[in-house]
């Protein structure tokens, strides 16, 4: 038996940290002696005669065949899924019954399949929280509220809720289409899934980079609900499932408004919270998790729910306990007991088969002792239990949450440099990983004063901040940072002109790069990282040369008169930016003489180094590029500052630049691209360096 679990453990891809923990046995061989030994009332009244109906008289119809056989309309008030996941193990053990002559191995049958659900909620949450198998053991597979719901009051509120375990989890793998239709089959089990519907389609939504996966996602959602939407036309489907009694208790929370009407606190409460969580402006995935946890709390609290319901809480209580501290624990463990010894005294429990033993007697001279001034009391207990732990949840999980904190304001990067250093070339490498959806990027050459034919380029460059407005610059820049559109012209290169004005609206990624982009303090100050290129001489003319002759048109020998003639601006304008950046790059030649004889100046090998100021992430980026992408590194500290030096050298494919990513900031993933643009060479090294500089910043920002 036990080599047997462990084999199916292992296949179905549970840790070995779990399927061979002490923790993890022990509760499943509670589970199995639960199943056999207690017999919970609602399901041998209700539930068991109605499935054992079904297997019995096949029909496409259970519901009305049930019906009309005389059956009792509060038998079976669930979808058409819910009967799909019991009868597998139900028919098994309604043919072990047939065979044995004994009846129980019907109820047993019928237990196994939520002790299935059971299990596979568990290996869904390790699938979320697989950095702490062991604390995950305690907290969910020795939940007194799962085992209690589930095993004792005999609840099914276990299958929905795995079923949605399951569509979160595909949903964060990113595989739309498999998690929609998982979510259909929650809601084709039990409707009441539905609250966390709106949550999923507000993080699908707000997050720009996940919009591709709408349509797939709603396409798997209209199949997972085909079941649900065939048994529409069912007679008694429609009295059992649709007509019960159970969702109504959403209007019994609720206020006097005039002589005849009244407001429903449960469902506004729940809008409201809907509404909040739309007003952000993105939602990473724990925050998702932990907004669809409140909203379940929210109608829990608000209504005289059943077990079944609380059971709706264990995975998003057991989320908050493993990220959150020593009260989050306590506080549960006081719900616990809680709603427990509640529903103990006023809920149908079970039978002990082999003895014949029931609690209800024993405790009925406690549930008649219970006045309705005890009860009352003793709910409220509840309720406020519930509110801390709704108020932990939001304080700890939501407006602690660090995305949901970085969420409030977009993400502002400055890229300042001489001419032809590279500028645009790393912004489109940025807009790149970050996905073009997500990113505004401000030019400041679309603030030049002149196109390329006024007479003023005679006595002024682009470098001088004369020639530029940089006034509006400035402003616009700010503008994009606080959420606000501008308009603004464009600057075409090529035709030396100005072509119409463009709406550049808010977005969440804000670039900003131009020759004076470092210049303005009030602008400087506000980026969250500031860049300088400060691109070899020799290989910054060469680049300039290649792009102004053979992509803008120019004439050579204007080039090279522009190249003179900018030099003195551009140690007297430009360079003095170096000192308001948080990370200065440098490229430069591996063989400054392969410049002389190269076809094209990009063709050349190049070498990247950087000076790192305000940040402490240049030892794991030295390991990783070492360890995984084989490049040569230098490293120099300087004696005076908290400025390191680093000179990158070797060559690197996108692919090692996308794993090291990963590697070094896990916590930025949710904030690009779904398949990020990450780029070969030097290129993709100053994304991953600006990247890090980035995760360096907002960690500044959040505290």
């Amino acid at each position: 038996m036990a080599l047997s679990i462990e084999t199916l453990s292992s296949k179905i891809g549970l840790p070995k940290s779990i399927r061979r923990s002490p923790v993890f046995l022990a509760g499943l061989a509670l589970r199995l002696l639960l199943i056999v030994c207690l017999a919970p009332q609602i399901q041998q009244t209700w539930f068991v005669p109605f499935v054992e109906h079904a297997i019995a008289h096949p029909s496409l119809d259970p519901w009305t065949t049930f019906l009309d056989d005389g059956g009792t309309p509060l038998a079976y008030p669930y979808g058409p899924m819910m009967l799909i996941a019991h009868l597998p193990t139900l028919a098994l053990g309604w043919s072990l019954a047939a065979a044995s002559g004994h009846a129980i191995f019907l109820a047993i049958g019928f237990r196994a399949s939520l002790l299935l659900a059971d299990f596979a909620a568990l290996l869904l949450l390790n699938r979320l929280f697989p950095q702490h198998p062991r604390k995950l053991l305690w907290l969910y597979w020795w939940s007194p509220i799962a085992l209690y719901v589930t095993y004792w009051n005999g609840q099914t509120d276990i299958i929905p809720i795995a079923l949605l375990l399951a569509s979160l989890v595909l949903l964060r793998d990113l595989r739309p289409r498999a998690s929609g239709i998982a979510l259909g089959l929650s809601l084709s089990a039990k409707f009441s899934m539905l609250l966390a519907v709106p949550f999923l389609a507000i993080y699908l939504w707000r997050n720009k980079r996940l919009r591709t996966l709408q349509t797939p996602f709603a396409a798997g959602l209209a199949i997972g609900l085909i079941p649900q939407a065939l048994c529409l036309f069912s007679p008694g489907f429609l009295r059992m499932v649709l007509g019960t009694q159970e969702s109504a208790r959403i209007f019994d929370f609720a206020l006097p408004l005039g002589h005849t009407m009244q407001l429903y606190l449960t469902p506004t409460l729940y809008l409201l919270a809907a509404y909040a969580v739309w007003r952000l402006r993105r939602i990473s995935f724990d925050l998702l998790l932990a907004v669809t946890g409140l909203s379940f709390f929210l109608v829990v609290m608000t209504t005289p729910a059943p077990p079944g319901w609380y059971l709706w809480l264990v995975p998003f209580l057991v989320a908050h306990q493993l990220q959150g501290d020593r009260s989050a624990i306590l506080l549960t463990a006081a719900l616990s007991a809680l709603v427990i010894g509640m529903h103990a005294l006023i809920s149908p429990g079970a039978t002990i088969e082999p003895f014949g033993w029931t609690l209800a007697e024993p405790l009925a001279p406690l549930a008649a002792a219970m006045s309705p001034h005890v009860a009352s009391l003793w709910m409220t207990l509840v309720i406020a239990t519930g509110v801390v732990l709704i108020l932990q949840m939001l304080r700890e999980r939501v407006a602690r949450n660090d995305y949901f904190r970085i969420s409030q304001k977009p993400l502002r990067l400055g890229i300042a440099g001489d001419s032809g250093a590279g500028k645009d070339t790393l912004a489109r490498a940025l807009t790149g990983i970050f996905g073009s959806h997500t990113v505004v990027h401000l030019s400041g050459d679309d603030y030049h004063v002149w196109d390329r034919y006024a007479p003023m380029w005679k006595g002024l460059t682009h470098l001088n901040p004369r020639a530029n407005d940089l006034q509006r610059f400035n402003s616009d820049a700010l503008a994009l940072m606080d959420g606000k559109p501008v308009v603004c012209r464009h600057y075409d290169h090529k035709a030396g002109r100005f072509l119409a004005p463009v709406v550049l609206q808010r977005n969440d990624v804000v670039v900003v790069s131009g020759l004076h982009a470092l210049r303005m303090p009030r602008l400087s100050k506000r980026f969250d990282v500031a860049v300088f290129l400060d691109i070899d001489e020799d290989l910054r003319r060469a680049w300039k040369i290649h792009r102004d002759v053979n992509e803008r048109g120019h004439a050579l020998d204007t080039v090279l008169r522009s190249l003179e003639r900018r030099a003195i601006d551009s140690q007297r304008y430009i360079h003095p930016q170096r000192a308001a950046a948080d990370l200065i790059l440098k490229l430069r030649p591996v063989n400054q003489r392969q410049l002389e004889s190269a076809a094209s100046p990009h063709a050349i090998p190049l070498k990247l180094s950087a000076q790192i100021r305000n940040g402490t992430y240049h030892e794991r980026l030295a390991r990783i590029l070492i360890g995984i992408c084989g490049l040569h590194l230098d490293i120099e500290l300087a004696e005076d500052s908290d400025e390191v030096g680093m000179t990158i050298e070797g060559d690197v494919s996108a692919e090692d630049i996308a794993l090291a990513a990963a590697s070094l900031a896990p916590n930025l993933q949710e904030m690009l691209d779904i398949r990020p643009q990450w780029e070969d060479g030097m290129t993709g090294i100053m994304q991953l360096m600006v990247l890090l500089q980035i995760e360096e910043s907002l960690k500044n920002r959040i505290r």
